[in-house]
């Protein structure tokens, strides 16, 4: 079985009658080009499909008004108010009539410009198809370190199978030659498997070698035995031109193996208080399937990115950072790159510790100071913060204090004073919680 496909980017010689250049170079805009005789350049050649050219417009007064008889091979600006413009036409479906049999395949395209004082100019290009035909690769044979999986088909074709060893041919074919002793690089684009350099044994995604004098290059397909069906997709560059071109086949995958496994499939983080939720990170890996793997977090609260999502296993990092939400078995989807699919979950979960409890608030009295003017005058403070639970002493005989809740009273003895007075007429009630003291001034009478 061969497959072919065209290279994607076309390679062309440029013919000798094509004038000035093939496929670059720019037009000077300088104010030189302006003025006399209105002229398109080149007038006259050969272009290649694929290959870019430049056509320049000089002389005459811009703005041109373009035109092209084929504006799907040469589109032109129009109206052109620079002096240049590049096309890069396709392959000509459509050819010139009474060409010779052996003559180069050509469509004829004329183009026109118009200045902005009525001259004109022309040119007649041919547009010629481009013979680049493109590497042809077969699957020639397979060797297998593990049964491969039955398909039911009696077929001889040769498939990339998961465990096994497939070789592939590339025929470096330009215009009917086979090219010999060409620089040719193989890479993997897409699916489950590595490239074998016949030459070294190395297994790696990218190798390069050389076409033998019958024009073929050899490679190796190692597809590993737990690779699911696929699509594989490998590219082939000519490394001394840089074109390249891209072909896909089907990994006939081990049925087996398609399905996934997360080691571990559940995380928990557990708080350092009954306050807060868990937080931390954590890596867990994904054996099976075809990678590249994919993860994805339903909630928000938990991050996962990926370390290695080619490898096998694949290798991600999770991250629950959020202590203010629990959470339980929030979900982690873990696909691979056929479709096969498994669930990580992680769960946060508040601690078993109490928190330790705040210090009070200071103690405090209000107001701070009272005045007792009379004999038998009482007046209140009131006590906040410290232990709530308080007691008060005053520093005569001549002052009693009451303690009820938060609210001290104290109160002027109406007399007979008792032993030691007169008492000074500043004094002092001490009210503590059994930790602080706070003091209230008062201002009485000495003597009743």
């Amino acid at each position: 079985m061969k497959f072919r496909s065209l290279l994607g980017v076309a390679l062309a010689l440029c013919a000798s009658v094509l004038l000035t250049s093939c496929g670059g170079g720019g037009a000077s805009t300088d104010a030189s080009v302006s003025g006399g005789t209105l002229q398109i350049q080149p007038a006259a050649g050969t272009i290649y499909a694929g290959v870019p050219t430049t056509f320049n417009v000089t002389g005459g007064r811009t703005p041109y008004s373009m035109s092209s008889s084929d504006a799907t091979l040469i589109p032109v600006p129009n109206p052109l108010n620079g002096h240049s413009f590049e096309v890069d036409p396709p392959n000509p479906s459509v050819i010139d009539t009474g060409l010779p049999p052996d003559a180069l395949p050509i469509r004829t395209v004329t183009l026109t410009a118009r200045d902005a004082t009525g001259q004109t100019a022309s040119a007649s290009i041919q547009v010629a198809r481009n013979f680049l035909t493109g590497y042809g690769f077969s699957f020639v044979s397979n060797a297998c370190s593990t049964p491969p999986p039955s398909t039911g088909s009696t077929s001889n074709t040769v498939t990339p199978t998961a465990g096994c060893d497939t070789i592939v041919e590339i025929s470096a074919t330009t215009n009917g030659n086979l090219r010999a002793n060409q620089t040719i690089r193989f890479d993997v684009v897409l699916g489950n498997f590595l490239l074998v350099d016949p030459n070294t044994g190395n297994a790696t995604g990218s190798f390069t070698t050389a076409t033998d004098h019958n024009g073929i290059a050899t490679a190796i397909i190692r597809v590993p035995a737990n690779a699911g069906s696929q699509v594989g997709v490998f590219r082939i560059t000519d490394v001394a031109t840089g074109v390249s071109t891209t072909n896909a086949f089907t990994i006939l995958g081990n049925s087996n193996a398609t399905s996934l496994t997360a080691i571990p499939s559940s995380f928990t983080f557990t708080g350092a208080l009954t306050t807060e939720c868990g937080t931390g990170v954590g890596d867990f890996f994904v054996f099976g399937g075809s990678p590249p793997y994919n993860a994805q977090s339903s909630d928000p609260n938990v991050a996962v990115r990926a370390i290695n999502a080619n490898a096998q296993p694949g290798k991600f990092e999770l991250t629950a950072a959020n202590p203010g939400i629990c959470l339980t078995n929030s979900t982690i989807v873990v696909t691979d790159s056929v479709g096969a699919h498994t669930t990580v979950t992680v769960t946060t979960s508040p601690g078993s510790t109490a928190p330790p409890a705040p210090p009070p608030p200071a103690l405090t009295a209000s107001p701070s100071s009272v005045t007792l003017g009379s004999c038998g005058q009482s007046a209140s403070v009131t006590v906040i913060g410290g232990s709530g639970t308080y007691t008060a002493s005053s520093t005569f005989a001549d002052l009693t204090t009451t303690v009820s809740g938060n609210t001290v009273t104290i109160t002027r003895f109406a007399g007979p004073d008792p032993p030691g007075g007169p008492f000074p007429a500043s004094q002092s009630v001490r009210i503590t919680d059994g930790t602080s003291i706070v003091n209230v001034a008062v201002t009485t009478v000495p003597s009743c």
